[in-house]
């Protein structure tokens, strides 16, 4: 329970996060692994538990960069800055979550076939995440994995 728990944070970290990061260009974006890698190299792990990670995410990076391609095919040119603006917006406003998803939802204004098409390739890209995170905790200890700052928050109750 807490596995799921925690890796659907994560997953929900790694989605969330490039969108607000500032001053983040857009080849960051074509690279969904390069936050973890990041994590990785600052992280102060053995030299072989950190190889170990590395390959995980190398041979798992495939899979994120397809499933990222696709969510990436499906919106506009126009779709995408009026996301990247209501994101913006809401951050500065200080909207919560939900409110500032369905914000952003709005701006974006995605036809019914999008909305499909989008629904099922961020499913993809959450399992291609969940795997990564999956695979990492198998060459991981618990505190190691925290460690990197891949740990996350516990659910609210």
């Amino acid at each position: 329970m807490t596995t799921r728990i925690t890796a659907a944070c994560l997953i929900a970290a790694l989605v969330v996060a490039p969108a607000f990061a500032a001053g983040k260009k857009n080849k960051d974006r074509k690279d969904p692994t390069a936050a973890i890698k990041k994590k990785l190299d600052a992280a102060d792990l053995p030299t072989d538990v950190r190889e170990k990670a590395n390959k995980v995410v190398q041979d798992d990076s495939a899979k994120l960069k397809d499933a990222q391609s696709k969510i990436d095919s499906i919106i506009t040119a126009e779709q995408k800055q009026a996301r990247k603006t209501a994101q913006k917006d809401a951050k500065t406003s200080g909207k919560k979550r939900k409110e500032a998803q369905a914000s952003v939802t709005a701006a974006m204004k995605l036809t019914d076939e999008q909305k499909t098409k989008l629904s099922a390739a961020e499913s993809e890209l959450k399992s291609a995440q969940a795997g990564l995170i999956s695979d990492l905790r198998g060459v991981m200890t618990s505190e190691q994995f925290a460690k990197v700052g891949l740990k996350t928050k516990k659910k609210k109750a």
